[in-house]
């Protein structure tokens, strides 16, 4: 499906996707929180095989297009491989920020895509793991999901609204400067 296509598919009033149910990481509660950005509104499906049939965006299981879990998985010129998270912000996160999506990756989803592929830590990843429910917990492992979903998507609006605000200061200086 090309990205536009795709990108349609997520903003659909009845949008949903699906990904790995049990025990959660960054990789796949940043890409939900990425989801939730683009549409507030989709509908997140947890669990341990893709249903039949089902129409939405899969990402860190079934093996399609947004899955790393599989024998060809992608690896970036710099080696560090794509996780869920990395292969979801390629897609979409020049929409989101435009030419500086690119140091985004670098500097934010890479992180996140290696520790999740090579278990090297990382403190983000390491937080976001924190939210999985320990053995005797109340909560299952859904709630805490969403919960951290929530954290990460704050995370995620901040840093875009950051990153946005430097490219608007870069800007005007660069207007001043010229005048």
């Amino acid at each position: 499906m090309n990205q536009e296509n795709l990108l349609n598919k997520i903003r659909q009033k009845d949008a949903k996707a699906f990904t790995h149910g049990g025990k959660f990481h960054a990789d796949d509660v940043f890409s939900t929180a990425l989801l939730k950005i683009i549409n507030p509104n989709i509908e997140i499906e947890r669990g341990f095989e893709v249903p039949e049939n089902f129409d939405g965006i899969v990402y860190d299981i079934g093996l399609g297009e947004f899955d790393h879990h599989q024998n060809n998985a992608r690896i970036r010129e710099n080696g560090v491989p794509y996780a869920a998270f990395g292969l979801l912000w390629e897609k979409f996160g020049e929409d989101i920020l435009g030419e500086e999506y690119l140091f985004f990756d670098e500097k934010f989803v890479q992180p996140i895509d290696n520790d999740d592929n090579t278990g090297c830590g990382n403190d983000i990843s390491d937080i976001i793991t924190s939210f999985n429910p320990p053995w005797d917990s109340e909560k299952t492992s859904n709630e805490c999901f969403f919960e951290a979903v929530e954290f990460a998507k704050t995370i995620l609006e901040k840093k875009f609204d950051y990153t946005l605000s430097l490219l608007r200061a870069n800007s005007l200086v660069k207007e001043c400067y010229e005048n």
